[in-house]
Parts: structure tokens; sequence; C-alpha cells
């Protein structure tokens, strides 16, 4: 145990160590309901472009209530207010779950339920990322809380799919939506009654919400490293995230199987994930981030180009795995960066934008791609959205030099 804790130090926080096995089993639940859903969608349509409709009205929400959610989360108690998305979310999968086994379920209806979910999330994301860094007391522990919450998402990422395509196969949808409700109950348990949050500084109730805003966005503004980090940000996720709506064509037109073939290309994103995610909270260095990042989005680029291209199962498998791998450890390296430069009165309203780019962003694109691949087909729209990538990627390199220097002068001064 003692050379676990040293590895992953946040462990040895109980509120971390609860909040973490809670979580971990939740967003199992979750997984397996998202990917019921898609298949859900695409076996009622056939269409990849009303699949992206969905996907959209359940994260799109972010980018209009996201950083509301950031300000108003720093003037509130966020253990209540997870404690209270996690209810919310349960219910929502107990409706899915009643209208799938009653033979209610139609397309309109799953668009609705989409929309609920994406504004309780608009909340529960923000919230759940912000209190991480709370549950533990030192900058060592954050960063291995940071990197452990994105593995244990990871590891449900993983394994739900794949668990799903099956559940799928042999019992249908509702099954997945069933488990997903039962899934909930340990974390909320853990929320009510195992986890406490260090105290905080909380925003200025003085002020408005609207100037609260604001200054989220000038201190992002200011930074320079965060600036054009975020930019990058931006742009992968929006083309990047497009493999989510394509995958279900690829995994029917281009690779000739089912929901199994589909669970396995989830599944072969979230080992990715997983070894990203080990690899972030042992060997991440802060200063070092700009550098890892633009590695990283490298691989992103190379790993789409691949798929693109991929007729064969084990290579498309294998891109899919890299593909994982890459976003991820892009995603946790700002994720990081963001939690530990920031302050606690300002650290919400930072992780709200990290979340509208890594969440909100990439269901704009999927809607968007979704469409373009309906008249192009999947290869050809996965291959513009890695070119995207590589343009911006170019214009962050370029620029390599100065972001470093920016952020080592922000780390020299904390």
């Amino acid at each position: 145990m003692r050379r676990i804790y040293q590895l992953f130090p946040a462990l040895a926080h109980r509120a971390f160590f609860c909040f973490i096995i809670g979580q971990t089993i939740s967003m199992l639940g979750q997984w397996m309901q998202r990917l019921a859903m898609s298949w859900l969608v695409f076996r009622l349509t056939g269409s990849a472009f009303l699949l992206g409709i969905v996907e959209f009205v359940s994260l799109a929400p972010i980018l209009v209530l996201g950083l509301m959610a950031g300000a108003w989360l720093e003037r509130h108690d966020l253990r209540k207010a997870l404690a209270a998305t996690q209810v919310l979310c349960m219910l929502e999968a107990a409706l899915l779950t009643f209208v799938t086994f009653a033979d209610m379920v139609s397309y309109p209806l799953l668009v609705a339920l989409s929309l609920g979910l994406g504004i309780i999330g608009a909340f529960d994301m923000t919230a759940r990322q912000s209190s991480v860094s709370l549950m533990v007391t030192d900058a060592a522990a954050v960063k291995s809380a940071i990197a452990l919450n994105s593995m244990a998402f990871n590891i449900s990422k993983l394994v739900g799919p794949s668990i799903a395509g099956l559940v799928i196969y042999l019992w249908g949808e509702g099954v997945c939506f069933l488990v997903s409700f039962l899934a909930y109950i340990p974390i909320i348990y853990m929320l009510i009654f195992q986890v406490r949050l260090r105290e905080r500084q909380k925003g200025r109730d003085g002020q408005g919400m609207l100037k609260d805003i604001m200054e989220g966005i000038r201190h992002v503004q200011e930074e320079f490293f965060l600036r054009r980090i975020f930019q990058l940000l931006a742009a992968s996720c929006f083309f990047g995230l497009c493999y989510s709506v394509l995958f279900p064509m690829f995994s029917t037109a281009i690779l000739g199987g089912g929901s199994q073939t589909l669970g396995w290309l989830f599944a072969a994103v979230g080992a990715g994930a997983f070894l990203g995610g080990v690899m972030v909270s042992v060997y991440i260095v802060l200063r070092r981030i700009p550098a890892l990042v633009g590695r990283t989005t490298s691989l992103t680029v190379a790993s789409l180009i691949v798929f693109s291209f991929s007729e064969n199962l084990w290579l498309s498998l294998a891109a899919a795995f890299v593909l994982g791998f890459a976003i991820t450890t892009t995603n946790i390296s700002i994720n990081t960066l963001c939690q530990t430069t920031t302050t606690d009165d300002c650290r919400s309203r930072v992780i709200s934008l990290y979340i509208m780019c890594t969440a909100g962003l990439g269901p704009v694109g999927g809607l968007l791609f979704g469409a373009l691949a309906d008249l192009i087909g999947a290869p050809h729209t996965m291959l513009f959205c890695a070119l995207a990538i590589a343009l911006f990627l170019a214009l962050f390199l370029r620029d390599l030099r100065p972001i470093h220097h920016s952020l080592v002068q922000t780390l020299l001064h904390r």
C-alpha cells in the first residue's frame, strides 16, 4: 500500500478515496447508457446526422450554461451541488429504463431526454472537476487526484462500452439503462455520508455573476500560455471528438460489424485513455506540459488519419487506442495546468471554460460532421478533421517557446 500511496498520493486522503470509488461505478453506468443511447438512435434512424443531433443536445448546453455554472458553483456548496446533480442523473436513467422497457421510446423523446441530461451535465461536470482538488491537501496530491479522476473516467470508458455492446446483443438497450440507474447509488451515498471538502475562498457575493464570468475569461486571456493552450484545446475537441459520432458508421458500413464492433472501438479508445491517465499521473511535470500537448496533439492527428483510411478491424482498434491515449493525455495535462495555476476563488470559472472545450464543442462538431458524413462518407469526414487539427497545431508549435516562458514565469510567482 505504501508504494501505491507514493505513486498516487491522493488515495491516502479518505474523502478522495471514497469519492473515486463511487465515481468509477457511476461513470461505468454512464458509459453503458451513452453507448446504448447512441446505438438505439442509430438503430431507429440509421443516420449519423440524427445521431449527431442527440450528441449535440446532450452536451451543447455546456456551451450556453458552462460559464454560468462555474460562477454559480463558486458561491455555493460544491458537495451538495454535486450530490443533487447525481440524483437528477439517476432519475434520468430511471426514465430511460421505463420508456425502453415499455416500448414507448421514440427519436423525439430521446432528443428531449438528452437535452435534459445536457442541462444537468453543465453543472455536474464543473462541480466534479472543481471539487477534486478540495478533497486533498497538498500540491502533489492535487496532481494525483486530477489524474486519478480522469483514470476513473477512462476505466469506465474502457469497460462500460464493451459490456454495453454485449448486453445490447443479449438483452437490449433497456438493461444498459437499468444498470446506469443502479450505478448512481454508491456515488450518492459517498457524497452524502463519506465525502467532505476542505474550506475554500468563495466568489464575492457583492458583485454580479456576469462580472464574475468576465473575470474568469479575462484571467485566461491575460495568461499567454493558458490562452494559447485553450485555443489548441478548443480546435482539438471541436474536430477531434468527431469519432464519437462517426464510430457507428465505421463499425457497420466500413468494418462490417454491429453493436459489438462499436463497443470494441470505444473500448480501445478507453484502453488508450487509461494508459494516458497512468502516465500523466506518474510522470507529469508542469513546466513541460506545453511541449507534451504539442506531441500528443500530433498523435491525435496521426491516429485520425490512419483510422480514416483503415478497413481492417485490428488496425482501426490500434488507431482508436492511440487516439484515446493522445486525447486523454492532452486533456489531463491541460486540466492539471488549470487546477494548479489558478486559486480557489477562480478555479471553477477556469474549469468551466475547460469543460466547455472538452465536453461542449465536441457535440457541435459532431452535429456538423455527422451531416458531412452523410454527404461524403465517414472516412473523408475524419480525414478533413485531422487536417484541420494539424493546421491549429502548426500555429501552436510556432509559439511554443514563448508559451513555455509564460508558464515558467507564472510558476515562479506562485
